[in-house]
């Protein structure tokens, strides 16, 4: 069963982030988004709530108080060549002073197939009283934990639908949310929160590995 990644983001809790300072000259100056990578920008938000930067790349930046996050939804075969840690990495570097708090490296995939909702009860759930004659169960969701060095993976298991082929038809999928969250343990904590968002290829890998056991 092929697994498509939609979406892959990192996102780093702090206390005091600052979303006034974000801008896309700010990013280019303290080279967060290097000139070099040529990036259109698409559209923009300074407020002193909310900040955003979003780019024809694919990629999005935006900056909460207690929180930056990095999306991209534009990758070929996975987030191998993605920017969103080395982002997410050159801010926090950038921004030494933010008292950060925990990283999260987020994967949102969808496995296609014709009848989303039967597969998950037929493969994960047993008969009983939830699912009679008299108490038709329609779907089912479910989240499952895993401990993780400094923090835990998170897996939510789902059936919905996805454009998966840039046309108006939506398909009919399993989507599987991940979220490797790491809690970090010293201030300043640039260093700790750069070595999190560096596992995020080794985390992809793993959910991959997981992914496919399940849905074997």
């Amino acid at each position: 069963m092929k697994q498509n990644l939609l979406q892959f983001s990192a996102v780093v809790v702090g206390e005091t982030h600052n979303p006034t300072i974000l801008n896309p000259d700010f990013l280019i100056t303290e080279g967060i988004v290097p000139k070099s990578w040529d990036w259109s920008v698409d559209d923009t938000m300074t407020t002193p709530p909310f900040a955003m930067v979003r780019y024809g790349s694919g990629v999005t930046v935006t900056v909460e108080q207690g929180k930056l996050q990095v999306v991209d939804t534009n990758f070929d075969d996975g987030p191998g060549k993605s920017k969103v840690s080395e982002i997410a990495s050159a801010y926090v570097r950038t921004l030494r002073h933010v008292r950060y708090k925990a990283v999260g490296n987020n994967f949102r995939s969808v496995f296609e197939l014709d009848s989303p909702h039967t597969f998950l009860k037929e493969q994960f759930l047993k008969d009983g009283p939830w699912n009679s004659p008299d108490k038709r169960l329609e779907s089912v969701g479910f989240r499952l934990l895993y401990p993780l060095d400094f923090g835990k993976l998170t897996l939510s298991i789902d059936s919905g639908e996805a454009d998966l082929r840039n046309d108006a038809d939506k398909r009919p999928v399993v989507v599987a949310n991940a979220n490797f969250g790491r809690n970090c343990s010293s201030h300043p904590a640039f260093e700790e929160v750069s070595g999190y968002l560096g596992e995020a290829m080794q985390d992809w890998h793993e959910l991959q590995s997981l992914l496919n056991d399940m849905f074997a």
